[in-house]
């Protein structure tokens, strides 16, 4: 299963697309990868892969909320493949 990781202001200073790559690849350990990454028109995004079935999704998908609330990214966006919008993660944390 796929989630979309998008950015639509940039990250704080000292922080940059690869050390939320970083941080999502840590919470994510086995159960998924980060696949791709874009940037465009003041936006940016990360592609994450899941290898997990729909239970564990939802839990891997709150693991990489809290990672991201817990380096005050919480305003960076989560979309599941199976949604049609995305969340904060501070919301789904």
């Amino acid at each position: 299963m796929f989630i979309e990781v998008i950015g639509k202001q940039p990250l704080p200073d000292g922080v940059d697309r690869d050390d939320v790559e970083d941080l999502l690849t840590s919470a994510l350990g086995a159960d998924g990868e980060v696949t791709g990454a874009g940037v465009g028109m003041g936006r940016w995004n990360l592609d994450v892969e899941v290898s997990a079935d729909s239970e564990q999704f939802q839990r891997v998908l709150r693991r990489l909320a809290i990672a991201l609330v817990d380096h005050n990214l919480g305003w960076v966006l989560l979309r599941p493949e199976h949604e049609a919008t995305a969340e904060p993660a501070a919301k789904l944390a």
